[in-house]
């Protein structure tokens, strides 16, 4: 996949700990002065993304094909979609910011980071390709690249600023 963006993932079975994790990875990576897109993968269909009796939402279900709502300190977009876009598109819609950081897309050729629990499923996925680093709590288990644990957040960070090549922007 060729994107203007550095991007990468984080995948893992469900309830393995992917957002827990990236709620504490995120404000050290802001820390360290990156601004960062999160694009969420799930399979479900019809996502509650506002609440019922809102604006935006009586719209919505009024038929209006894309909703913006804008404030002083975000926009946010609804569009409906006949399929799942290509990730690609999604990426060219990003602006302003130096990473992209997916959580899911299993099946999408990008460096992957896979969060593994022991209380979850001990295991790695089976035929995961582009696996560049483990994150778990699983003794002995043994994966390509680096491992860290879940409170090993500066040294994620750290790692992932190199393989990135963040630390090489302007």
């Amino acid at each position: 996949m060729t994107t203007h963006l550095p991007v990468i993932a984080f995948v893992g079975r469900s309830n393995s700990g992917k957002t827990t994790l990236l709620v504490k990875l995120l404000p050290e990576l802001r820390r360290r002065g990156y601004r960062i897109a999160v694009v969420k993968h799930t399979r479900h269909r019809g996502v509650e993304t506002d609440a019922p009796g809102k604006d935006t939402r009586k719209l919505w279900d009024a038929g209006a094909e894309h909703t913006v709502l804008c404030t002083p300190d975000r926009i946010v977009h609804t569009r409906r979609v006949r399929s799942e876009p290509p990730l690609e598109e999604i990426l060219r819609e990003l602006r302003g910011v130096d990473l992209v950081i997916l959580e899911g897309f299993k099946q999408t050729a990008v460096p992957k980071i896979e969060v593994v629990r022991a209380e979850r499923s001990p295991q790695l996925i089976a035929g995961l390709t582009e696996r560049i680093a483990c994150v778990t709590d699983v003794a002995g288990l043994t994966c390509i690249g680096p491992r860290f644990g879940f409170d090993e957040i500066e040294r994620l960070a750290s790692f992932i600023e190199v393989h990135c090549g963040l630390l090489a922007r302007d």
